[in-house]
């Protein structure tokens, strides 16, 4: 599964959701970032920050993953985070035995 969202003057950020990470590659103009981040280190909920939505480590040390609030639309954007806080929850649960 994947949300695309642009910024005019930041680029465009694409999420992929897998099985074990959220895997995220920023386009700019100048260059292009990779990162992945493990779905069993993120709380599985989100913290909204003025126009944005933020995924937290379940530790707290800041936001592991910034999303703009309904970009590109509202259902789509909602979907991703649902799938995202779905598997997070399940990753932690496996890696911690609990299921």
């Amino acid at each position: 599964m994947k949300l695309i969202q642009k910024n005019l003057l930041k680029g465009t950020f694409e999420y992929e959701l897998t099985d074990e990470e959220v895997k995220i590659r920023i386009k700019t103009l100048m260059n292009e970032k990779l990162k992945s981040v493990p779905l069993e280190i993120l709380n599985p909920e989100p913290v909204i920050n003025g126009n944005q939505l933020d995924f937290h480590s379940r530790v707290k040390c800041g936001p592991l993953i910034s999303l703009q609030l309904n970009k590109p639309d509202e259902k789509t954007f909602n979907t991703f985070v649902d799938a995202v806080k779905q598997k997070a929850l399940e990753q932690y649960k496996d890696f911690a035995g609990l299921k």
